[in-house]
């Protein structure tokens, strides 16, 4: 069996929604590895004291966002694919309005931007099989990262 961390990641950060307060901070009482990935993804700031972790902007926006898909009553009546069609990492904003749909420059600007955001080798080689495998490069890349696309 493999476990999904990511999942495992977006479950941890959707319950610190629930323990929230001061505004950014949270309960840090969740597994201390998946508060490790939650702050390299950009989620987390680190530790605010023994007890809690300060959430970034976009962890906070994140956080609730993860909550409301999860547990709220009218979450659960939705398709789980809507929830699943979030980005992965969205705290990476890449615009592609110059690239059209072309494969190897978006594949190249994405990976550029997660490579520099510091996301995993391992993660940046998924994303990149992907892309590879077919299907819409954009509709893929957003799977991945925030895709911005201004009209021409």
């Amino acid at each position: 069996m493999t476990i999904d961390t990511d999942r495992i990641d977006d479950a941890v950060l959707a319950l610190l929604h629930l323990t929230l307060h001061d505004e950014n901070r949270a309960s840090k009482g969740f597994e201390g590895d998946a508060l490790g990935r939650l702050q390299q993804k950009g989620m987390i700031d680190g530790l605010a004291d023994e007890k809690s972790v300060t959430l970034t902007d976009d962890g906070r926006q994140r956080s609730k966002q993860l909550f409301e898909a999860m547990f709220t009553k009218k979450a659960a009546s939705q398709p789980v694919e809507q929830f699943a069609g979030q980005s992965r990492y969205p705290h990476i904003k890449v615009d592609l309005a110059d690239l059209g749909d072309q494969l190897w420059p978006i594949l190249r600007r994405v990976s550029y931007a997660m490579s520099d955001a510091d996301v995993n080798e391992a993660d940046i080689e998924q994303y990149k099989a992907e892309v590879k495998a077919g299907g819409d490069p954009v509709t893929v890349s957003s799977r991945w990262v925030h895709v911005e696309r201004r009209a021409g």
